[in-house]
């Protein structure tokens, strides 16, 4: 049975998770498109960088550096942003499971403050990957350097405890021969019997040992993991994300009879605000614990049109026809909302997920 058409568009990345890299390249990516979709600035972002700087000492000139310069921090702040995020997400307090993925939203807000918003466009980041920052992902397939030194001090004292025994022999032979001169043929002919004993034992086949049998229900040792992806193929893996992602937006807006995000709006002030654990922790980022009621409410009307949850009749009887707007990032390892929302009798005060603002402003203009 085929899926209900949505109103939000969607991007499905080739890849099973999305990484902290990917998710901040596209929202700094999405947030410029939102800028000229939403008549903030006169040229899309990335053209203005590249055009000539002309009198830099003109208002419009100004302004349009203020923008370039706060836009500039953001994408910084993005790269580590969602790699702090991710971090988060690798496991709770309350369990000691790890995670391997979590859903991210972020919302582009235009107005004079996030609570009196024109305009909120939200975007959501489907399986993001969870990872804690600073770790080496082969850290738990390559054994530690004590178990291999371990390994080498056994073997060197049963090397040292042979060549100890064999002397202990070779002396205790030595005394013998030399306390038993007068009955050499008898221990000649003990010699002789323990030669032969010798050779009968070494004639079997000593048995293997038994931790070196293999077990027939013992599971085959685990694919060793690939190799993380070239600088090359990673830039390479971006810019074709990039590329879908304007396909995507420019698609929305034509099949909705031009009514898609492209909307003509006064110049104003554009806030990004992220929801995220109270344990999120970023020096960009402020919690905005008032703005919880507003931005779970938009999220709920997000995640409705977008198919991912189904409307309530009493929450359809409340809606004032408001529009929502926004775009999710997928990957094709798709989480559901139960996965995500973990029961609140497993979550701590701080899994808690909050609303955070950004602590800088992107300000449009339109002269130029």
């Amino acid at each position: 049975m085929p899926a209900p058409p949505t109103k939000i568009p969607f991007i499905t990345l080739d890849a099973d998770l999305v990484t902290d890299s990917m998710a901040a390249r596209l929202c700094i990516s999405l947030v410029g498109h939102v800028l000229f979709l939403k008549s903030q600035v006169p040229f899309p972002v990335i053209q203005m960088a590249r055009m000539p700087g002309g009198d830099t000492t003109s208002r419009a000139a100004k302004k349009r550096q203020e923008l370039l310069n706060s836009f500039d921090t953001l994408a910084s702040h993005l790269n580590t942003t969602f790699t702090a995020l991710s971090t988060a997400f690798a496991s709770h307090s309350g369990t000691k499971d790890a995670r391997s993925s979590g859903r991210a939203y972020l919302a582009v807000v235009l107005g004079s403050t996030p609570g009196s918003a024109k305009c909120r466009v939200m975007v959501g980041v489907d399986a993001l990957e969870a990872k804690v920052w600073g770790k080496r992902d082969d850290c738990l397939n390559v054994p530690s350097g004590h178990e291999g030194e371990g390994a080498e001090d056994d073997n060197d004292k049963s090397d040292i405890e042979d060549e100890s025994d064999s002397d202990n022999d070779s002396d205790g032979d030595a005394a013998s021969l030399e306390c038993n001169d007068g009955d050499s043929s008898d221990s000649l002919g003990d010699e002789e019997a323990i030669s032969e004993t010798e050779t009968e034992g070494s004639s079997q086949a000593p048995s293997p040992p038994l931790s070196r049998t293999p077990s027939p229900s013992s599971s085959p040792p685990p694919p060793p993991p690939l190799p993380p992806p070239t600088y090359a193929q990673e830039l390479e893996a971006l810019r074709a994300a990039e590329r879908l992602l304007s396909r995507t937006l420019a698609s929305a807006c034509g099949e909705n009879d031009g009514q898609g995000m492209a909307s003509e709006m006064s110049p104003t002030q554009t806030h990004i605000v992220l929801r995220a654990p109270r344990k999120f922790m970023h020096p960009a980022w402020v919690p905005r614990q008032t703005l919880s009621g507003a931005f779970d409410a938009l999220l709920d009307q997000f995640l409705e049109e977008s198919g991912e949850r189904q409307t309530r009749d009493d929450v359809k009887k409340r809606k004032k026809g408001g529009k929502v707007e926004g775009v999710w990032i997928r990957s094709r390892q798709r989480l559901t909302e139960d996965s995500e929302i973990i029961s609140s009798q497993e979550i701590s005060e701080e899994d808690e997920m909050i609303w955070w603002t950004w602590d800088g402003r992107l300000v449009g203009f339109s002269d130029w």
